[in-house]
């Protein structure tokens, strides 16, 4: 194998050392591509004006391995870690004075809850939406709440007990305009006019119709006495 051609001289700027000089150039002596009698790589240069630091010995077919120092930022890190470790170490799982994943998310749980009271204390007023319809319709305290309305409204087409009188019977399982729970809100909230049924609207705020709904679920399969005879189609008003 030839051996490496010396770079041309103007290549190193004058008076440059170590590994840069051109006398640096020569082969690793411990290369087994290195020909009997070529030149040696000289000992490393280190002083204040090196280029580099070599570590001794650490030559490879010509390329040396450098010892120079880490950067300052770098070795601060380092240390930083290194005493910061045991510290957490204790914080955590010792003296409790660094939060762990689960005081995170138990402080992120409260936090969740006082973002949802300011926005119920500050948002809509009112959800009525199929999955909150579904909730009050089979909430026993909104029933409860929806009985007065009924008996002040309803009762007269209805009956005190859902059992139909003008209106239909609200206690069987059939039903004229649907029985799913968007349908009856539908049916309180926009009314039938032309059949002699008002909207209640025009009365009733929505919380208060969501009462009369929830009231109107709860008459499903009483069966009071002298209940109107079955009007529509059946259909069973499930939530």
């Amino acid at each position: 194998m030839p051996e490496p051609t010396p770079p041309p001289s103007d290549a190193v700027p004058e008076g440059a050392v170590g590994d840069n000089a051109l006398s640096e150039t020569a082969p690793d002596p411990d290369s087994p591509l290195r020909k009997p009698g070529a030149p040696e790589l000289p000992e490393g240069v280190i002083g204040e004006d090196a280029v580099d630091r070599v570590i001794q010995g650490h030559t490879y077919d010509g390329i040396r391995e450098y010892d120079n120092p880490m950067p300052g930022w770098w070795v601060a890190l380092f240390w930083a870690g290194i005493v910061f470790a045991p510290i957490y170490m204790l914080g955590v799982h010792v003296f409790d004075w660094i939060n762990d994943y689960g005081d995170d998310y138990a402080q992120a749980g409260a936090r969740l809850e006082e973002v949802r009271a300011v926005y119920a204390a500050t948002g809509p007023s009112f959800k009525t939406d199929a999955g909150a319809l579904r909730e009050y319709a089979g909430d026993a305290q909104m029933a409860e709440a929806g009985a007065a309305d009924f008996a002040a409204i309803c009762a007269a087409c209805h009956g005190d007990a859902g059992q139909g009188v003008i209106g239909p019977n609200l206690t069987d399982d059939y039903w004229i305009h649907g029985a799913d729970v968007e349908q009856i809100w539908t049916s309180i909230a926009e009314g039938f006019p032309a059949q002699g049924m008002p909207p209640m609207k025009d009365q009733l705020d929505e919380e208060a119709r969501a009462q009369v709904l929830a009231y109107v679920y709860a008459l499903q399969g009483t069966d009071p006495p002298g209940a109107k005879a079955p009007e529509g189609e059946p259909a069973t008003a499930t939530l």
